[in-house]
């Protein structure tokens, strides 16, 4: 006959901003047990399932059954276990699909390409001055630096290489690596994730670019967040999609030109925050000007600056992009040429598909 779980007299307080297997992590360092354990004590696992396994995908969505199960062995309620686990649902990222999302969420988070599921991106610094909570914001693809200490985020542990904070049986320390690693008779990589060293950002255009991702990433309701949000992630996959035809990476910090450069391509940004800062940075400046001058460039605070619903004016083109229209590959820079249902196009093209003095499309001239 099935047991309630029993509850926990030792349980951490969510740090702001947390994600939840963060919290799982802080769970099992207080109790001083594996992380396998805590989720087991915490109500994440039946009390008759002894063979209990997270699947990779572990904090894509919760049922109702395991969140009460949850509030009931730590007290911690339905609502702040929602909000360490999907925060950004509905408001940055989209609602999770229904029917049955317990079963979907995850993939549909990998499709959207909006999210990490099964790894996050680091600030070492940040883990050192909380004791090792890892911030749901690190997984979304926007964050690619902490504008606090000015660097830029890790994503692979510097010794063994393995993707940061993965799910797995590993020790209660959050900030130890813990991947296996052929390298060590050990087997165990126990680097510590808040002691490795991030790239230092200097550019300050991209420091600025982060800043107000930051904001608009915890404010998407603010002057049309999401929609700009979801602007540029259109722009950083055209730059992914259509590499060769980009413009060249501006002046910027020295890593990120080692980092483009050596790469050969954007391939793989999702995983590597030093690849999306540069496709950042070639969205927001890159093609504006000759000039490096911080006034030529794009001016981060326009990007609040939103039409107002039902006025009829076109979208604007906030961020640069390949023209879409039929075999022309014209790279436009932001605030020229015209969208169509996030299609950036180029001037020369726009007149095809706009007709004088309206909005009105003529699908069959672009692509």
């Amino acid at each position: 006959m099935p047991t309630s779980p029993r509850r926990l007299a030792l349980v951490p307080e969510p740090h702001s901003g947390e994600s939840l297997l963060s919290w799982v992590d802080a769970l099992a360092r207080l109790n001083q047990v594996s992380r396998l354990h805590a989720l087991r004590l915490a109500g994440f696992a039946r009390p008759d399932a002894a063979g209990y396994r997270p699947t990779v995908y572990f904090g894509a969505y919760l049922t109702a059954e395991t969140t009460t199960r949850v509030q009931a062995a730590t007290g911690l309620s339905a609502g702040r276990q929602r909000e360490m686990l999907a925060h950004y649902a509905d408001s940055v990222l989209p609602r999770f699909p229904l029917p049955r999302p317990q079963r979907t969420a995850a993939i549909w988070l990998t499709r959207l390409r909006l999210a990490l599921t099964s790894r996050s991106r680091a600030c070492p610094a940040c883990l050192r001055e909380n004791g090792g909570r890892w911030l749901l914001r690190w997984r979304l693809v926007w964050s690619f630096a902490c504008v606090r200490h000015r660097l830029y985020l890790l994503s692979a542990c510097r010794s063994c290489g393995k993707g940061l904070h993965q799910l797995n049986p590993g020790p209660a320390d959050a900030v130890v690596c813990g991947q296996y690693d052929r390298s060590r008779q050990t087997r165990t990589c126990l680097r510590v994730v808040s002691r490795m060293r991030a790239p230092r950002l200097s550019d300050p255009h991209l420091l600025q670019c982060q800043r107000r991702l930051d904001h608009l990433i915890d404010h998407p309701h603010d002057g049309g967040g999401r929609d700009i949000l979801r602007s540029l992630h259109v722009a950083m996959e055209d730059i992914h999609d259509n590499y060769d035809d980009a413009p060249p990476l501006p002046d910027t910090d020295a890593v990120l030109h080692r980092r483009w450069h050596g790469h050969g391509g954007a391939l793989w940004y999702r995983n590597d925050p030093l690849l999306t800062a540069a496709l950042v940075k070639i969205a927001t400046a890159g093609g504006l000007a000759a000039s490096q001058d911080t006034h030529a460039q794009a001016d981060t605070a326009s990007w609040s600056t939103l039409l107002s619903p039902g006025t009829g004016a076109p979208p604007a083109n906030r961020f640069g992009g390949t023209c879409r229209a039929t075999a022309c590959a014209t790279w436009v820079p932001p605030g020229q040429g015209h969208v169509v249902k996030t299609q950036v196009l180029c001037p020369a093209h726009a007149d095809h598909v706009i007709t004088p003095g309206s909005t009105a499309l003529i699908p069959q001239r672009f692509t």
